[in-house]
């Protein structure tokens, strides 16, 4: 019997579809895939590398599963991912328990990685990661109905807080035949929801034809047969054009829904932060989504504490809450990342300053949202079941992305993976009641 497999995924959905890729590598190289940690003959943690919190975790996670050489099968211990990338050179000596290092550039030779650490050679790969090519296998983690399509590798922006490029390096475009090729495989496997990923999905494409092209790329997806959903994630405000507008209001198959991460609204902060856009300018990007889809769900991310951020530089931050009426806002509290600009800005405002700001925010955003998808009541949407109760079932519609959003619950039992066409009835702050026509 061949060596098992065990894995930990840590971090973003891109850094998901990388562990799948990674499974599916090592499944076709004949390794047995097991969920169980105390089986596994070789675990791998797939790191993120983010924030300060998501480092804690890695390492903790690392050390939590190398105790499966005295609790179960364990040869070998992988480490993978962004923290892998950015600190190989400080990881290799301080991690004496980690028998292999694989980056985000070169995950795709995790085979390669495993095999070394099991003849005790510890290898270590941290090359630049190819875009083209991957008609490679992937082992879904998501429920087979969802998946998530990465479009794009790395970075070129300059945000002031964030190390992404040094960790993903710049923005490479993946070609749009490779995109729908794999769009195709997946919904061959049964897929109805695609969730397209990249650090700024909205920029596709202009490494490749000059400019952003990602409405070409929207389109070629709707003629996939049997794909119900298309949803964008990682939008940049400065790159939501009218012609992406348009695409988004004309095309079945994409999901009346954007997920632009904003940062900031004050533009003191947005300028600290490095972000190339004003309030003003977002808002006029945010009105002409509105006018034309009037039903579009909108999700969004700030960051609190900030350093430099005032008292007045938040409430400005809460009245654009206020005022703009996102469906769906996430709040963090600001940590400093080692070598990013904002570094050097130190960290000024203490911890209980940050938290009460982030409650503040989302105290304001729970008040909001009743008002906000109350809209949808009367509207029929198309809802993935989830999870089939005896007399309620658990699904989710174009107002929601898997794992972060609400959910909806319609009336009846249904079989998981089927879509019910479900009238809105009623809300219960982000969750949506509906009845089956």
């Amino acid at each position: 019997m061949g060596n098992k497999i065990g894995m930990v995924s840590l971090g973003c959905p891109k850094n998901r579809v990388d562990s799948e890729v990674m499974l599916g590598l090592l499944e076709e190289a004949g390794y047995e895939l097991t969920p169980q940690a105390g089986q596994a003959d070789v675990l791998i943690v797939n790191t993120c590398g983010f924030i300060d919190k998501a480092k804690k975790e890695s390492i903790d996670t690392l050390l939590e599963m190398n105790n499966y050489r005295q609790h179960g099968h364990l040869k070998a211990l992988v480490m993978a991912g962004c923290l892998s990338q950015r600190y190989q050179r400080h990881l290799w000596d301080r991690l004496p328990e980690v028998d292999a290092m694989v980056g985000t550039g070169e995950f795709h030779r995790i085979v390669e990685a495993v095999d070394g650490a099991l003849k005790g050679a510890r290898p270590g790969f941290f090359g630049e990661m190819p875009v083209t090519g991957f008609d490679r296998p992937r082992k879904l983690t998501t429920p087979w109905y969802t998946a998530y399509l990465k479009i794009a590798e790395g970075c070129d922006h300059t945000c002031a807080f964030c190390a992404i490029p040094q960790m993903r390096g710049g923005y490479r475009s993946r070609p749009l035949a490779d995109v729908v090729s794999e769009a195709r495989r997946l919904v061959a496997q049964g897929v109805r929801e695609l969730v397209l990923i990249a650090q700024d999905s909205t920029i596709w494409g202009h490494d490749l034809y000059g400019h952003p092209n990602l409405a070409r790329l929207l389109y070629a997806l709707q003629e996939i047969p049997d794909l119900l959903f298309v949803r964008l994630m990682y939008s940049y405000p400065t790159q939501v054009t009218r012609e992406l507008v348009q695409a988004m209001r004309d095309l079945p198959v994409v999901a009346p829904y954007l997920d632009m991460p904003l940062q900031h609204a004050h533009p003191d902060l947005l300028k600290s932060m490095g972000r190339p856009f004003r309030r003003e300018k977002t808002e006029r990007v945010l009105g002409m989504v509105r006018d034309a889809i009037p039903n579009v769900t909108l999700r969004t991310t700030f960051i609190v504490g900030f350093p430099g951020e005032t008292s007045q530089h938040h409430d400005a931050l809460l009245n654009f809450i206020r005022d703009m009426k996102f469906d769906h806002v996430g709040i963090f509290t600001y940590s400093p990342e080692e070598g990013t600009p904002a570094e050097k800005l130190n960290d000024p405002i203490p911890l209980a300053i940050k938290q009460q700001r982030r409650r503040d925010a989302m105290i304001l955003q729970r008040q909001l949202v009743g008002d906000v998808r109350g809209r949808h009541v009367g509207h029929v949407f198309p809802t993935i079941i989830e999870d089939a109760g005896d007399t309620v079932s658990v699904g989710r519609g174009p107002t929601d992305a898997p794992g972060i959003d609400g959910v909806t619950y319609v009336k009846g039992r249904f079989t998981v993976g089927s879509i019910v066409q479900s009238r809105i009835v009623g809300i219960n702050e982000y969750d949506l009641a509906a009845e089956p026509l």
